[in-house]
């Protein structure tokens, strides 16, 4: 699986008439669609004026709409690591699941205006890390997680610009609930983006501390012109995960999340 000129090759594009400027992607989005078969989620996410890069129906088929360096309308209002309206630096993946299901009848679960139940053994019962009570999730079938995994790392592979994979429900908590606690979110948010996809030996990544004779800035993106997050102490230690120019991508919990970007001149590796 490769993107090549924006497009994933050996997959139907169905162009979407609701795109946007050029984007430079940091954030790939999971969404559920809420709904049926990816093919009518394209349909009916059109018909509404929204779009969305891409659509991984239940069986691992996939559909692109928006060329990955356009904008799609899949985010809405949303914040992350400094960044406000992630459609102008996220490219968005709907992945075809009924989401939520509030309602327990015998054999299954099902909501108001489903005309289905779905069978318990489809079924992941749990509260949203979001809060809510507890109630029925359609749980996401291997052969379509297989193919969200391969899409991510052929995604991340064309664009190391790509900072974290995060759900709709992180971007925008309280107002979206996708993809869900049925979807294995951790299982994604490594997936194509360690050390080795800049020009640094992929052995050479490992702990720095900051050299700054003051406090360094830690930004939501590789240059002068993204937000300040925080700013580091002089002495305070992290770990570079990527390269990207004269900018480090860094962890500073060591738990391998990207926290943001740094410039290098002013890291010295432990040791050194």
């Amino acid at each position: 699986m490769q993107v090549r000129n924006h497009i994933l090759e050996d997959v139907p594009f169905d162009a979407s008439p609701h795109i946007g400027a050029a984007i430079t992607p940091r954030f790939l989005v999971m969404h559920y669609t809420a709904g049926g078969s990816a093919l009518n989620s394209v349909r009916a996410i059109r018909d509404r004026g929204l779009s969305a890069h891409f659509f991984v129906d239940r069986d691992g088929a996939i559909i692109q709409t928006v060329p990955c360096n356009r904008l799609a309308y899949h985010a809405g209002p949303s914040h992350w690591r400094g960044h406000d309206g992630l459609n102008s630096c996220a490219i968005g993946i709907e992945i075809a699941n009924l989401g939520w299901l509030d309602r327990k009848e015998a054999g299954g679960w099902t909501r108001g205006g489903l005309t289905r139940v779905l069978p318990e053994a489809e079924v992941v019962v749990a509260a949203h890390k979001n809060g809510g009570r507890s109630m029925g999730w359609e749980a996401y079938p291997e052969a379509q997680l297989k193919a969200v995994a391969a899409l991510t790392e052929a995604i991340r592979k064309a664009y190391p610009s790509i900072q974290e994979v995060v759900g709709h429900d992180d971007i925008s908590p309280g107002r979206k609930q996708d993809p869900g606690p049925a979807f294995p979110l951790a299982r994604f948010q490594h997936l194509g983006g360690a050390a080795g996809s800049g020009t640094l030996a992929e052995n050479d990544f490992g702990t720095f501390e900051v050299s700054a004779r003051e406090e360094l800035n830690l930004r939501g993106g590789p240059g002068t012109g993204f937000a300040v997050l925080r700013k580091l102490s002089p002495g305070s230690r992290l770990r570079v995960l990527r390269e990207e120019g004269d900018w480090r991508l860094v962890d500073l919990q060591g738990d391998a999340v990207p926290d943001g970007f740094v410039h290098g001149a002013f890291l010295r590796r432990l040791g050194a």
